[in-house]
């Protein structure tokens, strides 16, 4: 093929490489691009992983054409009596351009069982570019020919490879830190829902950007902040002004209420993202406003509080039904018991929590991580 053609595939080729990277439905496309350029029967990604004494694939993505005759393929290449997957476990070279044919790991053996089990489940001999990951994981992209081709690499496959190395090498990097960043502001996601704190994140014209599960919550609620168009407005015309007074810093304080009286209270602070030096030109102007309701109890897990506390199960109820703005005397009526039975559990629970009032069991109960839900 001319340099032009080459150039101008390669391109395709590490456009769609780079694609995938936030799109994983587009390694499909990325495989069939290489299958037609490299005239191959099938191609397909790997991540390997060590499992005892052998190499196993923990994620794989083929080709349209071998999607479709997956089942016939995995029958054998893709199992472990594939001798591929029983390459001695030492640490790998940081890159690796190989085939069946070159491989010094294989036996005559291998070699023979390669050929007839690829034959059995339609493939010819394959050829491979694999990279080393930070985490001993290994990522291969492997080619297989069709069932009657026993041509090995040549020349020309084996410089395609090279010249995709190192882009593969980057789109690996840039994938394993995007997903890493997704887990962590899952994990963040999942504390923020944790939090029995609404929070929203949005611009200086109330437009929301990202909200947690107790903000949602609050949207769907009579006589709160809703969302209309994907914007913030407030039940009241002077209240939906001051809010926005608020975000746009032009409030004099960064905290206000809304409602009382007829109206559950609302109370709110306004928190301005921090600018990102590195990057100002994508820096967005948002502010994280917390929200929360005075008015409401919260109930604690029991379970929780006997856990980190070193509670019974009946103190631990105490401490709970307290927390949650009951009394000691609501306690035994719920219970049942005499209302001094109830207080000699106040007692212990006092006592194990380090505690000398009721004040500052139920401080130290919130400032706990112990689970807890917002009483409507």
């Amino acid at each position: 093929m001319g340099g032009n053609t080459m150039a101008t595939l390669n391109d395709q080729v590490i456009g769609a490489l780079y694609g995938a990277i936030d799109d994983p439905g587009r390694w499909i496309g990325l495989m069939d691009l290489l299958r037609q350029h490299m005239g191959v029967e099938s191609v397909a990604a790997q991540l390997l992983v060590p499992s005892q004494d052998l190499l196993l694939p923990l994620w794989t993505r083929r080709d349209s054409h071998s999607e479709r005759n997956g089942m016939l393929h995995d029958s054998w290449a893709n199992s472990p009596a594939n001798p591929r997957f029983r390459r001695p476990l030492s640490p790998p070279p940081a890159l690796d351009i190989d085939s069946d044919q070159r491989c010094r790991d294989y036996s005559a053996q291998d070699r023979r069982m390669l050929s007839d089990g690829l034959a059995r489940c339609g493939l010819g001999p394959a050829f491979w570019l694999s990279q080393r990951l930070d985490d001993g994981h290994t990522f291969t992209l492997i080619f297989h020919r069709v069932a009657d081709d026993r041509r090995d690499m040549g020349a020309h496959d084996e410089s395609l490879l090279t010249l995709l190395a190192p882009h593969i090498r980057q789109a690996l990097r840039l994938q394993t830190r995007l997903t890493t960043l997704e887990m962590q502001a899952g994990l963040v996601q999942q504390a923020n829902d944790a939090m029995m704190t609404a929070m929203v994140a949005c611009d200086r014209q109330l437009r929301v950007h990202w909200s947690n599960a107790d903000a949602r919550a609050m949207f769907a609620a009579p006589d709160m902040l809703h969302l209309r168009d994907d914007h913030l407005s407030a039940p009241c015309r002077t209240d939906h002004e001051r809010l926005l007074a608020l975000v746009q810093g032009r409030y004099d304080r960064t905290v206000m209420a809304m409602g009382g009286i007829d109206r559950p209270a609302l109370h709110i602070r306004a928190r301005p993202a921090q600018t990102l030096p590195e990057h100002p030109a994508l820096t967005r102007d948002l502010v994280l406003l917390v929200m929360t309701r005075p008015d409401l109890a919260v109930r604690y897990a029991p379970a929780d509080l006997a856990m980190l506390f070193g509670l019974t199960m009946t103190e631990a109820a105490l401490a709970a039904s307290l927390a949650a703005g009951g009394s000691v005397s609501d306690f035994a009526v719920a219970r049942g018991i005499a209302e001094g039975t109830a207080r000699l559990h106040l007692k212990r629970v006092l006592a194990k929590t380090g505690t000398g009032r009721q004040s500052e069991l139920v401080r130290r109960i919130c400032r706990s991580v112990a689970d807890g839900q917002i009483v409507l």
